[in-house]
């Protein structure tokens, strides 16, 4: 991966990712322990507004166990035993519900009491506030569920919630009703039935004191629920004798004592809370709109938002216009190297700007150039080192074969050969027209020739001593080769292959094809062959000591005429070309030499 990609990358997982993360995991915990502390603040507010209900109804139940015993209560059901068509017995049912306003004004939320005493007589005495008990016959009234509860009950309070019993206690106004056994307390026989009836008014204030519908919002509200889920009271008064599984999930009202969570209450995400009354199963609910709650901490959380947004742009910038250009300087850097290593040594990059980016690219360019330099160098101590080789090489052949030559006329001039002398001389200057050819390659067909004077030349000296054939493709003849290459191959073969075989059997065949890419040489005899030994010495290289010394010295006991054609052509033309000896003792000897296709670009 480039540099570019994995600062991008970096940037991404190392900054952006973790202020991405950071602020959502900030929020998620903001909101958690949000809920926390609400559910928390919820949980006091209820538990005193909760007091404060079971406070009212334990007054109202202490109130209620005073009128039981009470003058009012007992004596009142006495006079049901009087007999009804006594004038006597009228007034003194009028005298006592005259007595039982004094029930009344005990408490400013009492606002009707009935009683039924067991012959069915019905005693009521109530204020001018609206009432909706439905005044029934006693024995109608048995017939109720309610009267049998009150019964098992046995002078404990029955309390029934507004819209809980619509039949008999009404819906308007919305009024708590309180059924008691009524007891002889002297002979603890049942005598009666007292109802009340409460005014909710001090409960809807108790309900509105802890509500805050400015910080909380107007669909904050507190209700009162009983076991089934009817809602008896809303601290709105807009909900009661609804079932609350209609605005919202759960069952808060089989809380035993506090829940709390935060769930949609008539579409609206809400933080809703129960209490349980411990009074007849009911359940205080608090319902608070969330979004009000957390009015100030999402302001915070934008504030929050809004810095972590311009952090990010302040990063992005950063990368753009610093990290960017950083990288793009060394990505440019990076490239213009590459091309160095193709070898483009002309390249150099334009330095930007005052700071380390500069440097790099001057350092870079003062490297490139140096480079160059020692490459030039390099370049013309190698040309140089291997135009000495060649000299050094072309000198030593050019006196050994010229000795060898001479001593071929000189063997002819003692027998008196004179027409053999003049073609030898013949063919001696057109070996040195060639040997002594200012250019270091000539045209395939000029060594051609060359060799075929050289062979001419040695056929008079060792006469009948070996045949030869020439098999050259003329397409080749336009072609170039390093001067001296063929001559020093059969000079091998007629100094050292041929010694020691009779007369007339040793055949040099030459052989010139073209290949694909190169021009490929075939000089084979059928000579005595060279021994391993001599095939590992030709191998090894000479080293600078021998190449010091005396080239008559060394003579052909190690070969200097192929060694020097093997170097010459690997010095020339590369290590791909080159020259291979294949050879045996008793089986001849092979020499294969390549040189690549050329038409005198070297020249």
């Amino acid at each position: 991966m480039n540099l570019r990609p994995k600062l991008m990358l970096a940037f991404i997982l190392l900054i952006l990712v973790p202020m991405i993360g950071l602020g959502i995991v900030s929020f998620l915990n903001s909101e958690t322990l949000l809920e926390k502390k609400y559910s928390e603040q919820t949980e006091i507010s209820l538990k005193a507004v909760g007091g404060n209900i079971k406070y009212f109804f334990k007054e109202l139940e202490q109130l209620s166990d005073g009128n039981l015993t009470s003058s009012e209560v007992q004596d009142t059901l006495q006079y049901s035993t009087l007999p009804r068509d006594d004038a006597s017995t009228q007034i003194a049912i009028n005298q006592a519900q005259k007595e039982m306003n004094r029930i009344l004004f005990q408490h400013p939320a009492v606002s009707y009491v009935v009683l039924y005493s067991n012959d069915g007589t019905m005693f009521r005495s109530y204020r001018n506030d609206p009432t909706t008990f439905r005044p029934i016959t006693f024995e109608q009234l048995k017939q109720q569920p309610l009267y049998v509860e009150t019964k098992k009950l046995g002078g404990r309070s029955k309390w029934i919630g507004p819209y809980e019993e619509r039949q008999l206690t009404g819906v308007e106004p919305p009024l708590f009703t309180q059924m008691r056994l009524v007891k002889d307390y002297q002979t603890f026989s049942d005598i009666g039935l007292m109802i009340t009836q409460y005014k909710t008014e001090e409960v809807y204030s108790m309900l509105n004191t802890f509500l805050n519908p400015h910080a909380e919002g107007r669909d904050s509200r507190y209700v009162i629920v009983n076991q089934e889920g009817l809602i008896l009271l809303d601290s709105n008064k807009q909900l009661e004798g609804e079932q609350l599984a209609d605005f919202t999930e759960g069952d808060l009202q089989r809380t035993n004592s506090y829940s709390s969570s935060r769930i949609k209450f008539n579409e609206i995400d809400s933080l809703v809370s129960a209490y349980n009354l411990d009074q007849s199963g009911w359940v205080l609910v608090s319902v608070k709109s969330w979004n009000r709650l957390t009015n100030e901490n999402v302001r915070f959380v934008q504030w929050i938002g809004m810095i972590t947004v311009l952090c990010v742009i302040s990063a992005i910038l950063f990368n753009v216009f610093f990290v960017n250009r950083v990288a793009k300087s060394i990505i440019k850097v990076v490239r213009k190297m590459r091309l160095v290593e193709q070898g483009l040594l002309d390249i150099r990059v334009k330095a930007q700007g005052k700071d380390e980016t500069v440097l790099l690219a001057n350092s870079f360019n003062s490297m490139v150039e140096r480079i160059g330099e020692l490459l030039t160098e390099v370049r013309t101590e190698q040309e140089r080192k291997q135009h000495a080789e060649m000299m050094l090489m072309q000198a030593q052949i050019k006196p050994h074969f010229l000795f060898n030559t001479l001593e071929s006329i000189n063997a002819l001039a003692a027998q008196n050969e004179g027409r053999k002398i003049m073609m030898m001389v013949r063919q001696l200057s057109n070996l040195l027209r060639t040997t002594l050819h200012d250019s270091e390659e000539i045209v395939i067909s000029q060594e051609v020739a060359h060799v075929r004077s050289y062979l001419e030349i040695q056929k008079y000296r060792f006469e009948d001593l070996f045949t030869y054939e020439l098999n050259v493709d003329e397409e080749v003849y336009e072609y170039t080769i390093l001067k001296l290459t063929l001559q020093p191959l059969v000079e091998n073969s007629i100094q050292h292959g041929f010694e020691g075989l009779e007369d007339g059997k040793g055949v040099i065949t030459i052989d010139v094809r073209v290949e694909a890419h190169q021009i490929v040489f075939l000089v084979s005899d059928n000579g005595v062959g060279m021994s391993e030994a001599n095939l590992i010495k030709f191998g090894e290289r000479s080293n600078k000591s021998d190449k010091r010394r005396n080239a008559a010295e060394l003579g052909e006991r190690r070969g200097l005429g192929l060694r020097n054609v093997a170097d010459r052509l690997r010095i020339h033309y590369g290590p791909a070309y080159g020259m291979m000896i294949c050879s045996a003792e008793g089986y001849g000897t092979v020499i294969r030499c390549t040189i690549p296709k050329s038409r005198g670009e070297r020249l």
